[in-house]
């Protein structure tokens, strides 16, 4: 029988570990998802490791749904990691987030995550991913293209997940 592809779902087992990217309002998805991994551990539910990276140009100006967040990664529902592009004139993005956690990140991946991308598909997903082949290929010593047949490998077997628009 063929598997079907799962759709930009949470795993069916909560235990599964999850990393979920989305600046901005790639952040809409990911607040469902947390709200059912909430759920899932208010019945008692065991719930795996989950990494939110998300980002925003400030922290006093754009970041939606902050204390949302802050509560979700306080009950123990989420990591959470933010990127301010616009703080003190340096920019941070999700992206650049991923290599400061890079083992944190390469951990979760080795456990078997499933990668959410969800956001801005014409410039922060090809940075993302980028990221990420750059961490694999420095963790194994490979190359550029053992490190898109890694990617590519994830994206088959629905780890790598996109609901991604592009950018005008």
């Amino acid at each position: 029988m063929k598997e079907t592809k799962v759709g930009f779902r949470l795993p069916v087992d909560p235990a599964a570990p999850i990393i979920m990217i989305g600046p901005g309002t790639g952040l809409a998805p990911f607040r469902s998802f947390l709200r059912e991994r909430a759920a899932l551990k208010a019945q008692g539910r065991a719930l795996g490791p989950a990494l939110l990276f998300f980002g925003c140009r400030h922290p006093d100006q754009d970041y939606i749904y902050a204390d949302e967040l802050k509560e979700q990664a306080d009950a123990g529902v989420v990591d959470l990691q933010v990127a301010f592009s616009r703080q003190d004139g340096k920019k941070t993005y999700v992206q650049d987030l991923l290599k400061d956690k890079a083992e944190k990140v390469a951990a979760l991946i080795d456990q078997g995550a499933i990668i959410y991308v969800c956001g801005d598909g014409g410039r922060m997903e090809p940075d993302v991913k980028r990221a990420l082949i750059a961490l694999h290929r420095e963790k194994t010593g490979s190359d550029e293209a053992a490190g898109e047949a890694w990617m590519a490998r994830l994206a088959a077997d629905n780890r790598y997940v996109l609901d991604v628009w592009a950018s005008s």
